[in-house]
């Protein structure tokens, strides 16, 4: 079997993955093979979709969240993870990995535990503000807890930030008239980016199409709608669009050009999408997802609201006339549209997925 630098355990989402895949471009840029990078994913058709475009190879392993208190949820639960680690130490006893990198979520586990099994030296990932039951676990027994945020509360932290792909890294505000132009989308236009994720959000979903006969009113106004997989049928073709310039994809393969177009953003508040936001500086309405473990994602959002980049909208607040009068206030309002895209955090200086990257590398045993 070929040589194996590293298994990169996780997935589920794209949330999940980009910081993985985006660790992993840094390893190659470091001067590691694609071949001696792997993933233990999730069997979900995202993880197909983004580990191969990057062109990497993966298995796909069963598996599910306990979401729920039901005693068959959760010996399902327990059964595909079980069968899983049992796949995953088959692979790593083989391969020999010289690390771990564990994203975090159901997905990490099976490799998580596999390395703990066979000793092999073990980095976590943690992207929000709380860490979740997973990486919680893994913490037990990970040589290096890499975290988003400083007091995350993990032990064995390094404050690295949260890995971003590195062509958000690599954007600069300057292009969004070049950007605007590949959409197809008039310079003078105020363009709002809606999304749920790579799932997609029916809650946004929702109030996005019903907002839309309560912002007719604002002129040359560009609504882009990510949809998501999941409400795709239900939503893709709403009845009227009232005037507004509306577009609707189910899924943004373009999502950097996208992001870099936006005047503003409506999204949940995820690990991913929250970095991506802080680091090019765009202001946001953020709908935290209700019952999200620890309630990370509240806590990811107030991050940004203490920086001036964001506003919040409690779930259960969230409907169309709330979205149509938070996108007016911040659209109509130049100087505090201004304000808050002014208020981005310094660039820094090293994308966090280097910083993992070099983690990686020392603590490869």
């Amino acid at each position: 079997m070929k040589e194996t630098f590293v298994v990169i355990a996780g997935g589920g989402t794209a949330g999940h993955l980009h910081p993985g895949l985006a660790v992993a471009e840094a390893l190659v840029s470091s001067g590691k093979q694609r071949s001696e990078i792997y993933f233990l994913a999730s069997d979900r058709e995202i993880d197909s979709k983004l580990i191969t475009a990057a062109n990497f190879e993966f298995t796909g392993l069963r598996g599910k969240g306990v979401g729920t208190k039901s005693m068959i949820s959760v010996l399902v639960a327990l059964t595909l993870l079980m069968k899983s680690t049992t796949s995953a130490w088959k692979y790593i006893s083989k391969s020999k990995p010289k690390v771990i990198l564990s994203l975090g979520g159901f997905a990490s586990l099976p490799g998580s535990i596999a390395g703990l099994i066979t000793r092999t030296p073990v980095v976590l990932h943690e992207q929000n503000a709380v860490p979740g039951r997973a990486n919680k676990l893994i913490s037990k027994w990970a040589k290096k807890s890499a975290v988003s945020y400083q007091k995350t509360g993990l032990p064995r932290s390094v404050h690295t930030g949260n890995p971003v792909r590195k062509e958000l890294f690599d954007l600069n505000r300057s292009d969004k008239p070049l950007h605007r132009g590949q959409l197809g989308i008039p310079l003078e236009n105020k363009v709002v980016v809606a999304t749920g994720g790579s799932l997609g959000s029916t809650r946004i979903n929702e109030s996005i199409i019903g907002a839309l006969v309560n912002l007719n009113q604002v002129a040359n106004l560009t609504i882009y709608h990510i949809i998501g997989n999941r409400d795709w049928d239900k939503f893709k073709q709403p009845l009227s669009t009232h005037g507004i310039d509306y577009r609707a994809v189910e899924y943004e393969e373009q999502m950097p050009i996208v992001i870099n177009s936006a005047d503003l953003i409506i999204s949940r508040a995820g690990g991913s999408i929250t970095a991506e936001i802080k680091l090019i500086g765009i202001p946001s309405i953020l709908v935290p997802l209700p019952g999200a473990p620890g309630d990370h994602q509240t806590k990811n959002a107030e991050s940004l609201v203490e920086g001036g980049l964001a506003v919040i909208i409690p779930d259960s607040e969230c409907n169309s006339e709330r979205i149509a009068e938070e996108i007016k206030d911040i659209l109509f309002n130049e100087k505090r549209l201004d304000d808050m895209a002014n208020e981005r955090s310094g660039r820094p200086r090293k994308n966090a997925a280097e910083c993992i990257a070099t983690l990686l590398t020392e603590e490869a045993k």
